[in-house]
């Protein structure tokens, strides 16, 4: 984290922005979130890495294995305290292992032991991008312009066997992938660098900066061809925009849009240009189009923190839900009040953005905060075990009503005080758990549709559903992929009241999970099918 910090007075918010602030966040979410440490661990606490994960383990690297850096050119990011490991955690057991990069030329090791990379996994390899720390073949601090690729299964495997772990890792460099604070995202299989800057020499704050330092302005849409021994990354195409677009530490997330259409949503970053505060709106990233949202200013969460992605088919509505980091605000839930305070703090508090059908942002404070000042560069990593979308969005129609884990929270910086305080690298693993309320009540829909079924699971050739309805209804009944896209419609069918099965031919769909949709006048169900021939 390349933060700034000013000696800003703490300002308390007028009435009348107190009162906009409240206008701002919206009603209750619904699901409910509870968050349980995993005791007895004995991990090293990193943040700023890079994470991959297969089966039931973790693969990290990179980062800082101190808290927030110092101010000064001797402690902003001295090299003893980069991550120096390859770290392999085993989700089992809790317990890791782990590979010196010493091992490596310097040359190799050097962007591995790097801050603020930006990463993604894709497949069989994590690609890492930039980096910013100290190049010790140049004998001087840089933002790296590599492109590393790492094979995740083989290298778990060299790190848990005491093996050499140079044969899993590629290397390339490339200028146009000099860069630290942004985020590797993708649609598809088209990737995404996203903003960030290249950041060189040793940290420190104005006016004596030992520093340069240059954003990139832009999103950058590039495809990668590896075929395991050769990577080539083509067809870059550059979105500028020296305004929105000049931010860094900022979150970048997937989302799923009304239409069901994949995309990336951007929220806030640092730094304005014309003053040092944080970006409040918000950017929605297509395959064709990046749509910045300035009816909407973002309340809370303006650094790098852990975000859960959930997204709900019935309504249409686009969940993330921010775990602690760092804000321009912070709720205070014994005086119900929010607090403004410019120099960005630490805070606790656990916040759901709502992206309504139509584009209607607003956000919602949780009722439950995190067990200290948590989240900031952290990561949620996802219980892939539960039902998702190919995105990682967190597909909550598909869950129960009870409480299930989700996930965790991984990494970051543990604060002591919201400002200037003492701060750690997290070394404790919490584990995250949804509470659904899927209830057709929170649609304003009427119950029409009672006791519904739908088997065998998993179907072949036919499909039944059974279910009961209170009056005569008209239904109608479809079937959509994972990406919501429809497959397949039946003929509408008029039903009095009473119960009914209705038998479906499916002989014409391909193997897979699949979506069934069940439409009256108020009422709408789907549940989540498998068809296998």
């Amino acid at each position: 984290m390349l933060t700034s910090f000013r000696n800003l007075t703490l300002v308390l918010l007028s009435s009348f922005v107190s009162m906009l602030i409240h206008a701002q966040l919206g009603p209750e979410v619904p699901f409910s979130l509870s968050i349980e440490p995993i005791q007895g661990t004995f991990i090293t606490g990193t943040h700023s890495s890079a994470i991959a994960k297969s089966g039931d383990k973790w693969l990290v690297i990179g980062g800082r294995i101190n808290g927030l850096h110092g101010l000064n050119s001797n402690d902003g990011f001295p090299t003893e305290l980069a991550n120096e490991f390859i770290i392999v955690l085993d989700t089992n057991t809790w317990i890791e292992s782990i590979a010196s990069l010493n091992q490596l030329p310097a040359s190799i090791a050097d962007p591995l032991r790097s801050t603020n990379m930006e990463y993604i996994q894709m497949g069989s390899y994590l690609y890492m991008v930039g980096g910013y720390g100290r190049d010790n073949v140049a004998g001087i601090f840089v933002t790296f312009p590599k492109l590393t690729a790492i094979h995740v299964d083989s290298m778990i495997n060299a790190v848990l066997n005491g093996e050499s772990i140079a044969p899993h890792i590629r290397q390339i460099t490339d200028s146009r992938f000099q860069v630290c604070g942004g985020e590797l995202g993708n649609i598809g299989q088209e990737l995404y660098l996203l903003f960030g800057h290249n950041f060189g020499g040793r940290y420190t704050d104005p006016p004596t900066p030992m520093f340069t330092q240059t954003y990139t302005d832009r999103i950058t849409k590039f495809s990668l061809l590896d075929d395991g021994i050769t990577m080539t990354p083509q067809s870059f195409v550059d979105f500028i925009d020296t305004n929105y677009f000049h931010r860094r530490d900022l979150n970048v997330g997937p989302i799923i849009k009304e239409n069901g259409e994949f995309g990336l949503k951007a929220y806030s970053g640092v730094f304005q240009k014309t003053r040092n505060l944080p970006f409040r709106e918000t950017i929605t990233i297509t395959q064709d189009t990046n749509d910045i949202n300035t009816s909407y200013e973002q309340v809370m969460s303006h650094y790098n923190c852990a975000m859960i992605p959930i997204f709900d088919t019935l309504t249409k509505k686009m969940y993330t839900t921010f775990l602690g980091g760092m804000s321009l605000y912070n709720y205070m839930p014994s005086t119900n009040e929010f607090i403004y305070d410019s120099l960005i703090p630490f805070i606790s508090d656990i916040t759901t953005m709502t992206t309504h059908p139509g584009g209607a942002m607003d956000e919602t404070v949780m009722s439950k905060q995190l067990p200290g000042l948590l989240g900031s560069n952290a990561k949620f990593i996802l219980n892939t075990g539960i039902s998702h979308f190919s995105n990682e969005v967190i597909d909550i129609r598909s869950l129960p009503n009870t409480k299930t884990l989700i996930g965790y929270l991984y990494g970051g910086i543990r604060a002591e005080a919201p400002n200037l305080g003492a701060s750690t690298a997290n070394d404790t693993i919490y584990r995250i758990y949804l509470t659904a309320n899927n209830s057709n009540s929170l649609l304003n829909l009427e119950d029409e549709l009672e006791n519904v079924l739908v088997y065998p699971v998993p179907a072949s050739n036919n499909l039944t559903i059974d279910l009961q309805t209170k009056r005569p209804l008209e239904i109608n009944v479809s079937i959509f992929d994972l990406n919501l896209k429809k497959i397949s419609s039946f003929p509408t069918v008029n039903l009095n009241s009473g119960k009914h099965t209705l038998p479906l031919s499916i002989a014409n769909v391909a193997n897979g999970f699949y979506y069934l949709e069940i439409i009256s006048e108020k009422t709408i169900i789907r549940k989540k099918v498998q068809v296998f021939h």
